[in-house]
Formats: C-alpha cells, sequence, structure tokens
C-alpha cells in the first residue's frame, strides 16, 4: 500500500485514528502472517463511508472489524488492505423503554450494551459462546446465537432496522422502530450472516426482551452418553428449556485439566437453562428432578454458579487446543437426529483411537466436533472428516470444518444445492460490490469468488 494511499486516510479520520504499527495490525489480523496493511478506526458511519469510497477509487480491499472473536469462524487469511476498526462506535442513540427498542451504534459490546438495557427491566438476548465482548456489529455480521438460541433465537429476529454503508461508499438506512416495516426485500435481515461481505453495519435498531423473573441453569451428570442424549430429547420435547448443550467425557476432561471443571461426573453431561415466570421455572426444575434424580447427579447452580457453568461451555475450544492445537468442525442436522449422531461419532472416534471431543446445542441440532489434531495436518484426519460428512448426510444435515481454510468441502456442498446457485452468489456480489471490494475474504463467498490475497489452503 502507497504511503500517499495512508496519508489520504490520515486526512480523513486524523493521524491518530490511522496506523501501521504491526503489532495492532497483528489484533485486526485473522491469521499467521495474513496482516492488513493499516488499521483505521472511524468514529461514525459517515467516517466509514469515506473510507469505503477512497477504497473503491483505488481498488483496496477493506475488512470490517469488531473484537474479532468471531473472525476464524467467517473470514479467510488475508494479506494487506484496510481493517477497519469499528470500536469507536459506541452511542446508544436511544433507548426507548417503552417500546422495547434501541437504536444503536454496533462497534458496542452485548456485555456493555445489556448493562444498560437491564436499568429498564430488559435485555438482548443473542449470546454468543465467544462471549459479552463481542460487538453488535460483529454479532449481526455472524448472524450469532449461542446456547440461549433455542429459547431465544439468533441476531438477525432481533433487528428492525440497520444503517449499513454500502460497498461502494453510500449510506442507506433499512427497516425501523415498527415490527412490520417491510415494503420490499427484507433488507434487514439480509445482511445478518453476510460477514461484512454485502456492506458495513454501522448502526442497528434492535427490539429488546423482558428480563425473566426468574433462571435456573441445571447441571446433570449421566453415566451413558446415551442416557444423556435420551434425557437431552425428551427434555426439550416436554419441559422447553432456553438453552440446552450436551458435553461429552473428553470435553468434561479437557475442562477440568484447563481449570474449568463441571460439578458433575459421568460420561456425558447435560447444561440446561429455564427462564420465566417463578412459578413456571420451579415447576420445569422439579420435573426435572423428578424424571433424572435417580439416573443422572443434578446441580441447580445459583447465580454466581450460573457465569461459572456457562464460562466452562465457552472454554470448550480453548481446553482442546485452540487454534493451533485442534481442528474444529460442526454438524448442522434435523434435532431429532443429534442424539443419534452424537452417539456414531463418538463410536467413531473410539474405534480410530481418535482423540475428539463433543458438545452439541442439542435443542437445535447444532453438534461442535474438537478432533486434536493440529490444523495444518488436518489431511492425516480426512477420513474421519468424511466419515462425519456421511453421518450428517445421511440424516439430512451438513458436516463443515470451521478453521480449515481450504474451501472445496464447502464448494461441493454449495454445488450440491443446485448448479444456479454459485452464479446467482456471484451475481449478487458483484452488483452490490463491483470493485470487490468489502471482505473479499470472507467464506461466505470466498467459494464462488477468488479472493486475491486470501489463502485457501491450511497453514
Amino acid at each position: 500500500m502507497e504511503a500517499k494511499f495512508i496519508k489520504e486516510l490520515a486526512n480523513l479520520l486524523g493521524p491518530e485514528h490511522v496506523t501501521e504499527d504491526p503489532a495492532v495490525r497483528r489484533q485486526a489480523a485473522v491469521g499467521g502472517d495474513y496482516l492488513p496493511d493499516v488499521v483505521v478506526y472511524p468514529a461514525d458511519g459517515e467516517e466509514v463511508a469515506r473510507v469505503v469510497r477512497l477504497a473503491n477509487e483505488e481498488g483496496v480491499a477493506v475488512i470490517p472489524w469488531g473484537a474479532g472473536l468471531h473472525a476464524r469462524r467467517g473470514l479467510l487469511p488475508y494479506k494487506g488492505g484496510i481493517a477497519l476498526r469499528l470500536t469507536r462506535l459506541q452511542k446508544i442513540l436511544e433507548f426507548d423503554r417503552d417500546n422495547q427498542t434501541a437504536w444503536v451504534e454496533t462497534g458496542r459490546s452485548l456485555s456493555s450494551l445489556n448493562e444498560v438495557f437491564r436499568t429498564g427491566r430488559l435485555f438482548l438476548p443473542p449470546d454468543p459462546l465467544e462471549g459479552g465482548d463481542c460487538t453488535l456489529g460483529g454479532c449481526i455480521a455472524a448472524n450469532a446465537a449461542g446456547p440461549r438460541k433455542l429459547g431465544y433465537g439468533t441476531t438477525k429476529d432481533y433487528l428492525l432496522g440497520l444503517e449499513i454503508v454500502s460497498p461502494t461508499g453510500e449510506i442507506v438506512r433499512t427497516g425501523g422502530k415498527t415490527v412490520k416495516n417491510v415494503q420490499d426485500y427484507d433488507n434487514t435481515r439480509f445482511l445478518a450472516g453476510s460477514w461484512g461481505s454485502l456492506g458495513v453495519v454501522t448502526k442497528a435498531m434492535v427490539k429488546l426482551k423482558p428480563l425473566p423473573e426468574k433462571e435456573v441453569p441445571l447441571c446433570l451428570g449421566f453415566p451413558r452418553l446415551e442416557e444423556a442424549c435420551e434425557a437431552a430429547f425428551n427434555m426439550r420435547q416436554e419441559l422447553g428449556p432456553v438453552a440446552l448443550e450436551l458435553m461429552d467425557a473428553v470435553l468434561m476432561e479437557a475442562l477440568q485439566e484447563s481449570g474449568h471443571p463441571l460439578p458433575v461426573r459421568g460420561e456425558a453431561c447435560l447444561l440446561a437453562a429455564f427462564a420465566g415466570f417463578t412459578e413456571a421455572v420451579d415447576w420445569q426444575v422439579d420435573q426435572v428432578r423428578a424424571k433424572y434424580g435417580q439416573a443422572a447427579e443434578v446441580v441447580e447452580a445459583g447465580e454466581d454458579e450460573a457465569a461459572t457453568l456457562w464460562e466452562a461451555r465457552r472454554q470448550a475450544w480453548r481446553a482442546m487446543g485452540g487454534e493451533e492445537g485442534a481442528i474444529l468442525g460442526s454438524a448442522s442436522l434435523p434435532f431429532t437426529a443429534t442424539g443419534k449422531f452424537v452417539q456414531e461419532a463418538r463410536s467413531l472416534f473410539l474405534s480410530g483411537q481418535q482423540k475428539a471431543a463433543l458438545a452439541a446445542h442439542f435443542g437445535n441440532g447444532h453438534v461442535h466436533v474438537f478432533l486434536k489434531h493440529p490444523p495444518s495436518h488436518y489431511e492425516a484426519v480426512g477420513e474421519v472428516l468424511g466419515r462425519l460428512q456421511d453421518l450428517a448426510a445421511g440424516a439430512g444435515g451438513l458436516f463443515l470444518v470451521e478453521n480449515i481454510n481450504d474451501l472445496a468441502m464447502v464448494r461441493r456442498w454449495v454445488e450440491g444445492r443446485g448448479p444456479a446457485l454459485i452464479p446467482l452468489l456471484r451475481r449478487i456480489k458483484e452488483a452490490l460490490d463491483p470493485r470487490r471490494v468489502l471482505t473479499p475474504n470472507s467464506k461466505v463467498l470466498a467459494y464462488v469468488l477468488d479472493a486475491a490475497g486470501a489463502t485457501e489452503t491450511a497453514g
């Protein structure tokens, strides 16, 4: 990147908000030596638009970046370009307690937003596994959810309107405060999950929910994986938890060793949360104890213990080796197939003596698979990954590897949905972003666009 271009960025934003410091650039990089050329910190949507327009004139890539906690799941390593740090966008422009809405800038963290919303007995439900430090913009880009997706849905379910900077630098507003506000295409929720490849979200109108009168997390330890799967199935069908997570013995042991022990033992455990009116929650907890108290160790968590329980679940990735030491796969399945997949995957690992752990958003049919194997040599477990793909496909779902940058697996799946899909996705991107400036390393579209600067191989 030429010094003249960086000087122009400094003139737009102020030199104190533009840096080439290698340490700062590394903080806004997906991995390895694939660093942006420069990191910029715009103050608002207007400054974001100016940066994007300038980048379009020069054909320079722009990659929006919040806290960076979701990045490895949605972005490929990319060398060069501008990292657009949005963390200065912190304002709560309106908090309407009566209408249960808020108009906020998207660089603010979920935890700090909810601190404010709780003053009005309201909250924004998305609870990503990456934690409350995730920015709202990052959650919109990833359509994040977390364990409470079962009871509350995903980020896009709470979007009423957006301020967006288009890939060519125009500022666009979608939606509004009312729930029914779409007279054309649903442009608001269309952006959720696009990983910044179709626009930079700078403000969001979010709808809020009343805080539940009571919430009780339970941890249940089962002596057999099969019993835990059966209990999870029945609990989801009969008792309506807002969160329902399953972890197997390998993951429980890894959490113990990493300093995040769970309060139960066994071959598998369930983390369940019930929320609502006190009388209803008390009934749900009593039902769990009556149905599973003999077969499982049941621990009811207090407020402090609840935070510890969910923090343990968030640490699953680090406990199994982190970015350098484990392969992370994800299976998306019909809910009714979740238990069978978990049990068959466990049998597969045992037969191949493969060190691997399983964690499932059981109520949603989403299973995380942690293979204790260096991602850079994932070909060595290619057969296991192929078997997992077959298991998921046989159940009517799919299996993808999240932290391997070889996109062949994703491309095959997309092509399998119909030969017209890839050309359609390409036309959408090219219509909105003719110079392919905005987030060219997004996995959402990287398998249909050859992103210059991005790597498609593990490393």
